[in-house]
């Protein structure tokens, strides 16, 4: 949808909407910047949708002076340069999903599904989640999300939240976790008819980490310990605490939960490949 308002400059700008689809619900985006408008059409081409049907809400991204005026989700005016713009922008979107559906667990997590199972990649960013779930999708996986998994806690299944996924280009090398977020990504292109589109049980979760000369391996991690990882790598914990606490006790009680320790990101996809 387009139309024109008259701006500060002679010309008029184009005003244009899009209609981000989660769960049957939209989220109604306005910008009249054309590089506002590139990014989010790269970065939730798979979640767009032609019209507004169920909205939770309306977020503008808007030319300021002195930057980008967002009104809407959290209402932060940005001045940072285009290319910081990705991951601000995508965090205020998710800031809105987050926020209006409450009632589901959110993961910052990766999600890839195989015979009709979820398999969840968690833990603290720079330890190769968008990594190992982008590896499997080239390995025909299907692809279900990257960086945040939302959970339905009555049902233990997974709603596909498939942003664009990016991983970073690793160095090789251990680094220090300051200097993570300093590393370049790219952008993986995902075939649209390789997206998972339907919600899927869990059928287990990893938790990797990367580590300088390890060969790949997979071990279980006892249910405690991996009920507290989990209820870590919860976003909105605040929403359910104690609930939260109980659906974490019961999802590493119930379904595998493995850590993987690996250095070449091959190795660990083919050992990703044969045991899950």
């Amino acid at each position: 949808m387009e139309s024109s308002v008259a701006g500060s400059s002679t010309h008029a700008q184009s005003v244009r909407q899009l209609y981000i689809e989660f769960d049957g619900q939209q989220l109604v985006v306005t910008t009249d910047a054309p590089e506002v408008y590139e990014l989010l059409t790269d970065a939730f081409t798979a979640m767009l949708v032609p019209s507004q049907r169920r909205s939770i809400g309306h977020l503008e991204f808007m030319l300021s002076p002195t930057g980008y005026a967002v009104r809407g989700g959290r209402g932060t005016d940005y001045t940072a340069p285009v290319q910081y713009l990705y991951d601000l922008i995508k965090d205020e979107i998710l800031y809105c999903f987050t926020t209006a559906r409450a009632d589901l667990m959110w993961v910052h997590a990766g999600g890839v599904e195989r015979r009709r199972k979820a398999i969840l990649f968690a833990g603290p960013s720079g330890n190769g989640k968008s990594t190992m779930v982008t590896l499997l999708c080239e390995r025909g996986w299907r692809f279900l999300s990257d960086d945040i998994a939302p959970i339905r806690m009555d049902a233990d299944e997974v709603i596909p939240f498939p942003q664009a996924p990016r991983r970073r280009i690793h160095p090789g090398q251990t680094l220090a976790p300051e200097n993570i977020g300093i590393l370049l990504r790219e952008s993986v292109a995902i075939d649209p008819l390789q997206i998972q589109r339907a919600p899927t049980p869990i059928g287990g979760i990893v938790f990797p980490v990367f580590q300088d000369g390890a060969v790949a391996e997979l071990e279980r991690v006892a249910p405690g310990e991996a009920a507290l990882k989990l209820i870590r790598d919860c976003t909105n914990f605040a929403d359910h605490k104690a609930a939260a606490v109980s659906r974490a006790v019961e999802l590493a009680r119930t379904i595998p939960v493995y850590g993987l320790t690996y250095s070449s990101r091959g190795d660990a996809q083919a050992l990703l490949d044969l045991r899950l």
